[in-house]
């Protein structure tokens, strides 16, 4: 929480919901509207609106202040002052949950996964997440070498994470590759694998909890090296290519519970 009250602040402005992940999480969804959905971690709330729009009920569960009062509100939506750990529902209040980009910030995840099947009983668990063995494979590390470290210190490997919430609602789990296209409007980790001049602009990077982790030193080294690079031709020598590319599998994926 302290976190994101401090990255934040225009969240809202940087963190909006891309169509292609909102149109992949609605056709995973095995619940159809007026169901209720749980979305955990829900942040200002960008896909909680897209759900509620498509007719679904929201139970909007978020930490922190900064974050909420900067979402749009809506009748569709109850927005909870409560972390993944313990939310304050009954048992069975909702349908299915939702987990964007979210997990790796939870205190005990084992805690969070148990609590989150408490609440939707036999439903539907849906997290978007990444997988932390894609790390060193993406051109960002190059830059910034912390992003390593923390990404496989805080990102549960797949086969794990797939056992945790097995165990805890007995559910077989599966796991859907994303490819991030190109033109991203959710402006996380990275954003920039096909627009690198994005990670200069301080604004994005506020909204990006690895850069907010990074020591000031290594921050302003890979920031001026990457500029060089960029204004040279050496980023395009090396990774140009992904220019060409429509999208890019760089190891978001979504995992799910099916019946």
């Amino acid at each position: 929480m302290a976190l994101y009250d401090t990255i934040g602040q225009n969240y809202a402005k940087t963190r909006k919901s891309d169509p292609r992940i909102a149109k992949a999480l609605v056709n995973l969804l095995s619940v159809s509207p007026p169901a209720t959905v749980l979305d955990i971690g829900a942040g200002t709330g960008s896909y909680s609106l897209i759900l509620a729009q498509q007719g679904y009920q929201i139970f909007a569960v978020e930490p922190s202040r900064v974050m909420r009062n900067q979402a749009i509100q809506d009748l569709a939506i109850e927005w909870i002052d409560a972390c993944a750990e313990k939310i304050p529902l009954r048992d069975r209040a909702a349908d299915a949950a939702i987990i964007i980009l979210a997990l790796h910030h939870f205190q005990d995840y084992q805690q969070a996964i148990q609590e989150i099947t408490r609440v939707t009983g036999n439903g539907q668990l849906i997290f978007l997440t990444y997988d932390p063995d894609a790390i060193s494979r993406f051109w960002i590390s190059q830059y910034f070498p912390s992003f390593v470290t923390d990404v496989r210190s805080s990102f549960l490997p797949l086969s794990q994470l797939i056992i945790a919430i097995q165990s805890a609602t007995g559910k077989k789990a599966k796991i859907q590759k994303f490819p991030l296209p190109c033109d991203l409007t959710d402006s996380f980790a990275a954003v920039g694998w096909s627009r690198p001049e994005l990670y200069l602009e301080s604004q994005i990077r506020n909204g990006i909890s690895a850069f907010a982790k990074l020591n000031s030193a290594e921050l302003a080294k890979g920031l001026t090296r990457l500029n060089q690079d960029l204004k040279q031709g050496e980023w395009d020598r090396k990774y140009g290519y992904l220019h060409q590319q429509k999208c890019y599998e760089v190891g978001y994926c979504f995992v799910y519970t099916t019946s």
